[in-house]
């Protein structure tokens, strides 16, 4: 029997500079939700299903990344358009708050148990190159150019635990509260914070 998905809300975001002054300097980012559309949860059976319907969000994702563009310019400009189609995302919802879909203005979709492609390759990129530099430049006394990789290196890895939580809540099988709490070492009482789009990151 397929899953059945609940979609409640989608909320739209953009993509902001990390609020923490040092990490925000060196390109740390995170995503801020600018709005939201509430949605009649009506059951959705299966991911192709669910596919389909985060593919019918992607006009609207697209009219707001021009919205957010339109401050800053033409609208039309390509160039411009392209920047703001890559700094939006939409996040389908359920009750609960557990992420069901990621959909881009390219019209990439990730949805359970994805990973996201380019994440994927960001942690390749840690493990085979960044930690060894990392070491490198210790080793060699260049502890600000450690320590600047190791902050890039955390913005990832905080990238990778919010898409690993995601996947955890939002499997066939989701992960039990109490057990998602002791793997992140926090009380079962504060993973809201972490669900909510990884607010944690």
């Amino acid at each position: 029997m397929a899953r059945q998905f609940r979609p409640e809300r989608v909320e739209y975001d953009v993509l902001t500079a990390h609020p923490d002054p040092d990490q925000a300097a060196a390109g740390a980012t995170e995503w801020a939700t600018a709005a939201v559309d509430a949605v009649t949860p009506e059951p959705l059976a299966g991911l192709a299903a669910l596919r389909d319907y985060a593919l019918s969000v992607v006009p609207r994702l697209r009219d707001f990344a021009e919205h957010v563009a339109g401050p800053r310019g033409d609208a039309n400009s390509p160039s411009l358009r392209y920047g703001a189609y890559h700094s939006v995302r939409a996040m389908v919802r359920d009750a609960g708050g557990h992420a069901l879909a990621e959909v881009h203005a390219d019209a990439r979709v990730l949805l359970p148990g994805e990973l996201d492609a380019d994440l994927r390759g960001r942690l390749n990129g840690l493990v085979n190159v960044g930690l060894p530099m990392v070491t490198r430049a210790v080793d060699q006394g260049s502890y600000e150019s450690a320590l600047e990789s190791l902050v890039k290196a955390r913005a990832t890895l905080n990238a990778m635990l919010q898409a690993v939580l995601n996947m955890a809540v939002s499997g066939p099988e989701p992960v039990p509260r109490e057990k998602l709490a002791a793997a992140l070492r926090v009380q079962p009482a504060d993973l809201d914070s972490w669900y909510a789009g990884a607010k944690a990151p």
